[in-house]
Formats: C-alpha cells, structure tokens, sequence
C-alpha cells in the first residue's frame, strides 16, 4: 500500500513545502494547473477514450450511485448551515458545495491511475464528464439567483452551455468518443504526443494540488468546516458504496471508483467560489486545508481496504 499511497502523498508534499519555502511561486503554480487542466488530461482522454471498450448502454447506475447521495448531501449542506449555523444564504451555497465537490482531477486522477491502471478510467472520467459541469453550473446558478433575484434565466443557461462546449476536459473526452465510435486511431506521431502528455498528468497535477494547498490555512468557523470535513471525507464516499454495491449491483471495480472519487477531499474551487462572491471565505479556507490533511489518512484507509477486498 506504501508503493501507492506513498508517491502520491509525496509528490503533494514536495508541492507544498516548495511554495512555502517560496521555491516554487504562486505565479508558477497556476501556470502549472493550467498546463495539467488545459492540455496534458485533455490529450490524455482523447487517448484514452478512442481506445477504451466503452459500456454498450447508457451507464445511468454508475451516475446515479454518485450523484444521488451529491445531490442530497448538497441539499444537506444548505440546510445544515442554515438551521445550525445561522449562515447567510450565499455561505449555504458554498456549505453545500463543500460537503460534495472533491480534487477529482488534481488527486483523484492520479490516484485512480496508480491504483487501478488504465482499466479504471472509463468508469473514473465518465463520473467526471458530469462532476465539474454539475457542480460548477448548479453552485453558480444558486450563487447568481441569491446575489441578483432579477437575474436572467437565458444568461445563466447560456453561461452553462458556453462553460460546456468550451470546458478542455469535455472536449477531450468527446473527440476520443467520436473517435472511437468511428473506429479511427490517433496517427503514430499524435499519439506518441497524447502518451507523453499522459505520463505528465501524475506528478505534474500532485504537485499543483500540494503548491496551492500552501494558499489555504485555518481561518475559522472550526466546527461548521469539521462537520464539512466528516460529510465530504467520510459520509459522501459511504453512502455511495453502500448504494453502487448493495442497492445498485454495480461491478466491484466500477463501485471502487465511484466511492474514491466521493472520498477526495475538498477541492480548491470551492475557495475560489468563496471567493469571487465573497461568501464563507473563512470557512471555506479551513475546510479545504482539513479536509486535505484528513484526506491522507481516509483515502489511506480506504484503500487498504480495497486491497484486502481484492481490487
């Protein structure tokens, strides 16, 4: 287990003790997400996907497994925050947000590549097609509508589309799709790039992911972030294995994603959310700083697990 858990967390800690120490700037490190967002996973799913079998129906298990308990904890979330927090409604929003949005790409990515190969990939970014797109349109509708009740619907709905067609990971998967329904390959020196590209995403989004953990800290609001904390890290990835094994009869290694992809801790965006609306700055802040750090010893444990069921 040390063989995979031990290169992760590394990679993340070399990240973050380099921006702490002021080696590695801020500058470089958005320039280093970027790199991994925009260009090395999109070349790696065109890939992956126009060679990948694909299921032959419509994986709508797989996505309920996952999205079902999002859904609810979201709601969860917002309700939480407003009956035992007295939170403002924009600090709901991102309360809700925080119990269900993880580092799917930065962590879960990798983790998912060196734990499982390439076979875990399909299952992974199929959940993924749907993760950033659903988080992202439905926390800044609900941020929007709260901020401007005269908000038009038209231009919330062409933002989301205009978020879609132009996202480099939705691009990436559907030029893959498209060629592997045609049954067409990547010409040898295309793909030769794609695979160097692909090699790049590991070590390159761990160490963005432990540079821009350097930004978030513990800024308050302690007990709300540990009940963000126990939701995101513990309850989401439970309900969704109890769901995709038990209710759902999801294939084993289809129900292991779904649950390591619900198990990553807190991801940055939701301090960029707080951000940009000026909302639950402080809580936000300290949860995706916790969570992360719970995050070594809960994706640890789960794993182990996963080993002893035999994945």
């Amino acid at each position: 287990m040390i063989d995979i858990a031990g290169p992760i967390f590394g990679i993340g800690l070399l990240g973050y003790v380099a921006a702490r120490q002021r080696w590695f700037s801020e500058r470089a490190a958005e320039g280093l997400a970027l790199f991994v967002f925009d260009w090395a996973v999109p070349l790696m799913l065109v890939r992956l996907f126009a060679t990948a079998p694909l299921p032959e129906t419509f994986p709508w298990r797989l996505l309920a497994a996952f999205y079902v308990p999002a859904c609810l904890l979201y709601a969860t979330g917002i309700l939480v925050a407003k009956r035992f927090f007295g939170r403002p409604y924009l600090d709901r929003v991102i309360t809700g947000f925080a119990y269900t949005f993880g580092n799917s790409v930065l962590l879960g990515l990798p983790l998912i590549l060196l734990t499982f190969g390439e076979e875990g990939t399909v299952p992974f970014f199929i959940l993924l097609s749907l993760h950033g797109l659903s988080f992202f349109s439905a926390t800044t509708i609900l941020m929007e509508l709260g901020r401007n009740r005269e908000q038009s619907v038209s231009r919330l709905v062409t933002g989301t589309l205009k978020g879609f067609i132009t996202n480099p990971i939705i691009l990436g998967m559907i030029t893959g799709l498209i060629l592997n329904r045609l049954q067409l390959t990547l010409p040898g020196p295309v793909d030769k790039i794609a695979e160097y590209m692909q090699l790049a995403v590991m070590p390159c989004a761990l160490f963005s992911l432990g540079a821009a953990l350097n930004a978030y800290g513990i800024a308050g609001h302690m007990r709300q972030a540990w009940v963000a904390v126990v939701a995101k890290n513990i309850a989401f990835p439970a309900a969704v294995w109890v769901l995709s094994l038990y209710a759902l009869q999801l294939p084993l290694l289809w129900a292991m994603i779904a649950t390591l992809l619900a198990a990553q801790p807190a991801g940055v965006n939701i301090y960029l959310f707080a951000q940009r609306y000026r909302a639950a700055q402080a809580f936000a802040t300290t949860t995706v700083f916790l969570s992360n750090v719970v995050g070594i010893a809960t994706l640890t444990a789960l794993l182990i697990i996963f080993e002893n069921i035999g994945w």
